[in-house]
């Protein structure tokens, strides 16, 4: 039998699939994603690493303004009338004048005021050792201070009364200077004998400005190299990118007191660069005369009162990357004014 008519072809299917242009493309694709993402992760990373070294960089000049600020304030600060017994060499329970006397009549051992006696003169605001000069020792508050002088970098007035007289002085430094009575015996230094020994037992330095003769005001030592004598003059200052705060003699023979000697460590790390310390010390000058005016500026014979404030401040850097550079500022408020009368 014979069957004619059409019969239906069969084809194979059609297998789809990528081509290689497809496939270039699409890894093209896949390689600009992952770089951009890559590209983020490392903008991201760098940002990071940079915010982590300016708060470093942050907290390096804001730990070394803090202890700046702290200590000071206490610029000036004299212990005189001590109840807890501290100094108390009479044992009477308080600390007065009496106390600071080595021979029986209490004479010429502690003479602030010069007068070759120890009395209650010697105690007067006026008469603070820690804000007198003696010889080339200078203990006030001083900017830039010379250590073979004592002298202060020159003031400048910036504020007049009618009368003439000045009413506020500014000085300004990359280093100060100042000395307070840390161990509340009165003295300047550290006391490094017991306060009920005589002076023979515990003698004080020979040597100038120290020595005894002058009437100094000075702590009794165990020797004449003792360096505990200085370690209540103090200092910070500006040197090879640090700062350095002060924190003795330099030496045996060391009798200054100023910005260029005694011993001084640096109180920054050294891979943080300081590029400026500027001290500006502000001294407003009031009159304490009870019968004229506070600004009536201060002539001779008057009592006056030295107000004195100083503002601190410190840029730098992160060595090797300026792009870190930052500033930080503070306003010390010295808590110790200073009296003095108008010659």
């Amino acid at each position: 039998m014979h069957f004619s008519g059409n019969r239906s072809t069969r084809h194979p299917a059609r297998q789809s699939g990528v081509t290689l242009i497809g496939l270039m493309i699409g890894v093209a694709v896949g390689i600009l994603v992952l770089a951009a993402t890559l590209s983020l992760y490392l903008m991201i990373a760098k940002g990071s690493r940079e915010n982590i070294r300016q708060a470093r960089l942050n907290q390096e000049l804001r730990a070394a303004l803090e202890v700046m600020q702290q200590d000071i304030r206490r610029a000036g600060y004299w212990d005189f009338a001590d109840t807890n017994g501290d100094g108390d060499a009479n044992g009477d329970g308080a600390f007065t004048w009496q106390d600071l006397g080595i021979s029986a009549d209490g004479s010429g051992t502690f003479d602030t005021d010069r007068d070759g006696q120890t009395d209650a003169r010697d105690l007067h605001p006026l008469n603070n050792p820690f804000q007198r000069q003696y010889g080339r020792v200078n203990n006030d508050l001083c900017i830039n201070t010379d250590a073979d002088t004592g002298a202060c970098v020159a003031a400048v007035c910036t504020e007049t009364h009618a009368s003439g007289h000045c009413l506020s002085l500014v000085q300004t430094g990359d280093c100060v200077t100042y000395s307070y009575d840390l161990d509340q015996d009165a003295r300047i230094g550290i006391r490094a004998c017991d306060r009920n020994k005589s002076v023979s037992d515990c003698p004080r330095p020979d040597g100038p400005p120290f020595d005894a003769v002058g009437h100094e005001p000075y702590a009794w030592s165990r020797t004449s190299t003792d360096r505990d004598l200085e370690m209540e003059m103090f200092g910070f200052r500006l040197r090879q990118g640090g700062i350095d705060m002060r924190t003795g003699r330099a030496n045996n023979q060391d009798a200054g007191f100023g910005c260029n000697s005694g011993r001084w460590e640096a109180i920054t790390s050294a891979d943080i660069r300081i590029t400026q310390l500027d001290f500006r010390l502000t001294t407003l000058i009031r009159n304490a005369n009870p019968a004229k005016s506070r600004v009536a500026g201060c002539a001779s014979g008057d009592l006056c009162q030295h107000i004195r404030r100083l503002d601190i401040r410190i840029s730098g850097y992160i060595a090797g990357d300026p792009r870190t550079a930052q500033s930080v500022s503070a306003l010390v408020a010295v808590r110790n004014d200073r009296y003095l009368v108008t010659p």
